[in-house]
């Protein structure tokens, strides 16, 4: 019988923040629109229709400013294969130890996500459009629907840089002030993995890079569509292979709060395919090797 701990990766499959529909790690497709049906909040609504039409340009201008900063948009998107360990501290519950995680990306069909807590493993693979589940000795097979929340959420969380690349529309809002950093909000929608996504980003005005990103999507729930709202905030960044990337993470969504704090990050080992097959099939994935 699972342990409420052992559930790690389902719950997250089906509470997790929303998806951004980013195609992959490496890769940008874009996606078909559709219309909105359900009601968003008066912070986002009908803002993206009021601004003036150099709000565009000057947004434009803010995320060119951004991806540069990153580290350009061919090194952006010039990653393969990457892998990340990083804990997630559960902020409501301090008495709680960490969950120990990690994330690996190959191409745009491959993910595979390991969580480990109080004694209990769980392990989530992506291959195309197969999924599974493993928590302990019993594994459950899922659809790449049911699985594409899952690994849009930890890119949003682990490659902010991507989301640069993934919305259709960008407003600039203006110039605003918090905890002491002075930002430049543009605000966002777009259709991501096939859902309605709108939103803020805030960049934070010296470093360019993006602090906080801010987000409600249009989500099919158990007692029918309705609204999915969340934030990320990237409190730290590190450097690794010319990409920036988060060091620390504050994540919200609803009233659940945790900290992410990245530990290692890898885009130079090849990812060996066993680790994103069947894990019935796969005792013991063998390990990554480096690139030559």
């Amino acid at each position: 019988m699972f342990k409420p701990i052992c559930l790690v990766a389902v719950l997250m499959i089906s509470s997790i923040r929303p998806p951004l529909g980013l195609a992959a790690i490496s890769v940008h497709t874009p996606l078909r629109p559709k219309t909105p049906l359900v009601r968003y909040s008066q912070r986002f609504v009908s803002s993206l229709w009021q601004r003036p039409p150099e709000s565009v340009d000057l947004a434009q201008a803010v995320v060119k400013k951004a991806l540069a900063a990153y580290g350009g948009e061919a090194k952006i998107l010039s990653f393969t294969d990457a892998t990340f360990q990083y804990q997630v501290e559960n902020l409501e519950d301090p008495t709680k130890q960490p969950v120990q995680m990690k994330a690996y990306f190959k191409d745009a069909n491959y993910f595979r996500s390991e969580a480990a807590g109080e004694g209990a493993d769980a392990v989530t693979i992506l291959s195309r459009d197969k999924g599974w589940v493993k928590v302990g000795d019993t594994t459950l097979s899922l659809s790449k629907k049911n699985l594409d929340p899952l690994k849009a959420a930890i890119i949003s969380q682990l490659r902010p840089d991507l989301l640069l690349l993934s919305f259709q529309k960008f407003r600039y809002a203006g110039k605003f002030e918090e905890e002491g950093r002075k930002l430049d909000q543009v605000e966002i929608s777009g259709f991501l993995s096939g859902e309605y996504v709108r939103g803020r980003l805030s960049f934070d005005s010296n470093t360019h890079l993006i602090y906080k990103y801010e987000f409600e999507i249009e989500r099919e729930l158990p007692k029918g569509k309705g609204i999915v709202a969340g934030e990320e905030k990237y409190v730290r960044y590190l450097e690794t292979e010319g990409l920036k990337v988060p060091a620390e993470v504050a994540s919200r969504q609803g009233r659940k709060t945790s900290r992410l704090t990245i530990n290692q990050v890898s885009f130079t080992s090849v990812l060996d395919p066993a680790l994103f097959e069947d894990p019935t099939l796969v005792a013991t994935p063998p390990a990554s090797a480096p690139k030559p």
